[in-house]
């Protein structure tokens, strides 16, 4: 017996439109950056990226921590004091400025409707070019920074990928050791060290990208007038260091008593972005902990109950990058954890990718590029990115086929050659007490205990 209606096959979903990162237009304020400028019809918010090639790879010798004070310093604006102001002179323009700094640049960000790109660029102009970054600035963002170490430290996320860095980095090499700082350099940091170092950023070798609706402004123009005659005033800043991870089987415990969950990290180095295989490892990444129905969290969430979820992935770099897996489990089965995620990751290798999963992570990835690029403010930014990495300007969309043009074999090929699951630093933050014999029991590797901060 029958309804009496019309029943229709279930909908399917179509296949997926042909979309191409957005192409860019390469130029040169005069005696200034490079620029890159991006239209994007409908977008009626410009966004304005600055990438200065003075990272906290290339701080001084004893200075860490100084990329990431200037960059904030920024944001107090021309005069002492003048922070307040200068926000408040970027609202009436309905405009926002960002600035922060990683290892590899500082990049200042400005963000304002098309029509009023010009009067912001004015603004923009005046704190990129003489910036204040006074003395009792300073002092104040040197205090803010102390006690954003203090929560770092007290993070258990935040403690194990620092550790990570650390053991996987030799002591002299940058990546080693806090992009922002420490504790102890920080303190000895002042306004001097500050405006020296922003005072030897070449601007011949920045780039400035404008992205957005572009038809009805004269960006190019608007850019020189900012930019143009821009020169240092001090020496070259030194030249980024080139030292690359060394990976080992090693078990790291940073000891937290009391504690009731332990933060697992396990990671291992691998090539930059500019390495055809990266497109492959980005996809092994995510078929490993890319989502809820990655293999960690099948087996460590779904399966055991050991955990809210676990992710992998990797750290780009511009030198190198991390393959990094990472998440909180309850301290009692902490070995449990490793030892099940060491499976797991070993699993590619024993056994390959299937085509299903291999599928998924295709489209997760590459798939979702329309709607995670489809703002001036995303667009720019990764155009800044791949510009401060030196990749050019035709990356994204070349990784983006890349990633689609792969294979489950093709994958899993490039993660036996560049991740070896014997060779893992693995980072247990938790209460040693508890934690350490059953990890030794394991038998991966030997196991240290730390206590540092």
């Amino acid at each position: 017996m029958t309804s009496g209606l019309d029943l229709q096959p279930r909908p399917v979903p179509g296949p997926v439109p042909a979309w191409a990162f957005p192409a860019a237009s390469a130029g040169r304020v005069p005696a200034g950056p490079a620029t890159l400028r991006c239209d994007l019809p409908g977008r009626k918010l410009a966004a304005v990226r600055l990438v200065l090639h003075a990272g906290a790879g290339r701080e001084p010798e004893g200075r860490d921590g100084v990329a990431t004070l200037a960059a904030r310093a920024l944001l107090e604006g021309t005069e002492p004091g003048g922070g307040t102001a200068l926000t408040a002179a970027f609202e009436r323009l309905g405009a926002s400025l960002y600035a922060a700094a990683d290892l590899t640049a500082l990049r200042i960000a400005l963000d304002v409707p098309v029509t009023r790109l010009g009067a912001a660029l004015e603004l923009f102009s005046s704190v990129v070019r003489r910036p204040a970054l006074d003395d009792s600035d300073v002092r104040r963002l040197v205090r803010e920074r102390l006690e954003e170490i203090a929560q770092e430290d007290a993070d258990p996320g935040s403690r194990a990928m620092r550790e990570l860095r650390a053991v996987m980095f030799p002591a002299d090499a940058r990546a080693a050791r806090p992009t922002g700082g420490g504790r102890t350099r920080v303190e000895a940091l002042g306004g001097a060290d500050v405006r020296a170092f922003y005072g030897s950023v070449v601007p011949a070798e920045a780039t400035a990208v404008v992205a957005g609706d572009l038809s009805g402004a004269d960006a190019d123009t608007a850019l020189s007038a900012a930019l143009e005659d821009w020169a240092p005033s001090g020496p070259t800043l030194p030249t980024a260091d080139r030292v690359m991870p060394e990976s080992a089987a090693r078990i790291v415990v940073v000891d937290r008593p009391g504690s009731v969950q332990t933060y697992l990290g396990f990671g291992h180095g691998v090539p930059d972005r500019s390495h055809h295989d990266w497109p492959s490892l980005m996809v092994a990444s995510h078929v490993l902990g890319g989502g809820l129905t990655s293999r960690l969290n099948a087996v460590l969430r779904e399966e055991k109950g050991y955990t809210y979820g676990m992710r992998a992935g990797l750290l780009r770099m511009r030198h190198c990058g991390l393959f990094i897996a990472q998440g909180a489990v309850h301290t009692e089965v902490t070995a449990d954890a490793v030892a099940d995620a060491l499976t797991e990751l070993r699993g590619i290798v024993s056994r390959g990718i299937d085509a299903d999963e291999h599928g998924s992570s295709v489209r997760a990835l590459a798939d979702r590029a329309p709607a995670e690029y489809e703002t001036a403010r995303s667009v720019a930014a990764e155009l800044a990115d791949v510009s401060a990495n030196g990749l050019g300007t035709d990356y994204p969309s070349a990784y983006l086929a890349a990633v689609r043009a792969s294979t489950p074999d093709g994958v899993a090929r490039a993660y036996r050659k560049h991740i070896d699951p014997e060779a893992l630093t693995v980072i247990a933050v938790g209460d040693a007490a508890q934690i350490r014999e059953p990890l030794e029991k394991l038998g991966y590797a030997t196991v240290t205990v730390t206590t540092k901060e």
